[in-house]
C-alpha cells in the first residue's frame, strides 16, 4: 500500500515539473508555424518577419507553412488535430473565430480547439470615395445615404471588410448597397474610376491614390488615427459618435491543451519581439497596428468578443460563404 503511495505520488510529481521542464528547454527542434493562406498578403507578411526574431531569440529555426484553402479552414483544422507540444502553431486571422457561422461541419471548434499565445497586430481598413460623386467626407456621404436609401454602393473583398461597410451602415443608421469583389486593387481602381462610390480597402491599396488626392479618403476604421495616413479621421470621429472600431486582426495560437509554460515562454519572446523599433515599423509600414496587449489571456478575450460582436452582424445581414 505505502508502495503504491509512493508510485502515484511520483507521478503527481513528475506531471507537476512537466511544465517547467518542458519551457526550459523549448524548442529544442524546429516549429511549424502553419499560415492558412497562400505567401503574400497580409498574413504572410505578419508570420514571416516574426518567425524570423523567434528562431534568433529562441534558437531554433521557426518555419513558415502556407496552407492556403476553405477560407482559411484548412490549415486551422490541420493544427487543431496535431500534438499540444508547441511545435505546430497558427497565424490566427480574425476570420477564424467567425468561420463557425459561415462555413458548417468545420471538424473542430474556433476557440475551444486552440491554446491563445499571442495577438500581434490589428488590421484596418480605410473607406475611400470616388472624386465624381457629390461629397468629400464620410458625414455627408451617410446623409446622401439617408437621403437615398440604397444607392450608395460599397464595395467589399472579404468577410471583414463587408462586416465594415455592415457595421458602417449600422451606426449611420442608412441603408446601402454591398458589392462584392475579389481583391482590394480592383475596389481602389472602380472608385478611382468614378465607377463604384464607396470602397473598404487596406492602407496599402490606398495609401498611394490618397497622396495624389485621386480619391476621397473618407475614414479609417480603427479607433485611432493610422500614423501612415494620419490626415484621415476614424469613422467615429467623421460620423461623431462615440467609438466605432471594425478591423481584423493576426495572432499566434496552438492546438489545445499547450503545456502553459510553452504558452508562456512563446508569448514572452513574441513580447520582446514587438517591443523591438524596427519590427515595429516593418509592421507600420504594412498598414498594421502593433497589439498593445500580447497576453495569452489578452488574446483570449479578444477572440470571444470579436465572434460575439461580429456573429451579430452575420446573423443579421445572413452572411454565408460558398
Amino acid at each position: 500500500m505505502i508502495r503504491k503511495m509512493i508510485s502515484v505520488g511520483l507521478s503527481l510529481l513528475a506531471m507537476a515539473c512537466a511544465g517547467p521542464l518542458a519551457a526550459q528547454n523549448y524548442p529544442n527542434k524546429s516549429v511549424r508555424i502553419v499560415v492558412p493562406f497562400a505567401p503574400g498578403g497580409s498574413a504572410d507578411g505578419t508570420a514571416r518577419p516574426l518567425a524570423e526574431r523567434l528562431s534568433s531569440l529562441l534558437g531554433q529555426p521557426f518555419v513558415i507553412d502556407n496552407r492556403p484553402g476553405g477560407y482559411g479552414t484548412v490549415g486551422a483544422g490541420q493544427v487543431a488535430k496535431s500534438d499540444p507540444d508547441g511545435y505546430t502553431l497558427l497565424l490566427v486571422p480574425g476570420t477564424h473565430v467567425l468561420t463557425p457561422r459561415l462555413l458548417p461541419n468545420l471538424g473542430y471548434h474556433a476557440i475551444n480547439d486552440f491554446s491563445p499565445i499571442a495577438t500581434l497586430v490589428f488590421a484596418p481598413y480605410v473607406i475611400i470615395g470616388a472624386k465624381n460623386l457629390p461629397f468629400s467626407n464620410l458625414k455627408d456621404a451617410m446623409h446622401y445615404a439617408r437621403e437615398q436609401p440604397g444607392k450608395l454602393s460599397i464595395g467589399n473583398s472579404e468577410v471583414t471588410t463587408r462586416l465594415a461597410g455592415e457595421s458602417l451602415a449600422k451606426a449611420a443608421g442608412v441603408a446601402v448597397t454591398h458589392v462584392p469583389y475579389k481583391g482590394g486593387g480592383p475596389i481602389a481602381n472602380d472608385v478611382l474610376g468614378g465607377h463604384l462610390a464607396i470602397g473598404v480597402v487596406t492602407p496599402i491599396s490606398a495609401l498611394g491614390f490618397h497622396r495624389e488626392k485621386r480619391v476621397n479618403s473618407l475614414a479609417v476604421t480603427s479607433p485611432k488615427r493610422l500614423s501612415s495616413l494620419p490626415d484621415v479621421p476614424t469613422v467615429a470621429e467623421a460620423l461623431g459618435i462615440a467609438e466605432y472600431d471594425s478591423q481584423t486582426w493576426f495572432a499566434l495560437a496552438g492546438p489545445a491543451n499547450m503545456p502553459r509554460a510553452v504558452v508562456d515562454r512563446l508569448s514572452q519572446a513574441i513580447r520582446q519581439i514587438m517591443q523591438d523599433r524596427d519590427m515595429l515599423e516593418r509592421f507600420t509600414n504594412m498598414g498594421l497596428v502593433p497589439a498593445e496587449d500580447t497576453s495569452p489571456d489578452g488574446l483570449a478575450r479578444l477572440m470571444k468578443s470579436f465572434s460575439e460582436r461580429n456573429g451579430v452582424l452575420i446573423d443579421a445581414a445572413k452572411l454565408k460563404l460558398d
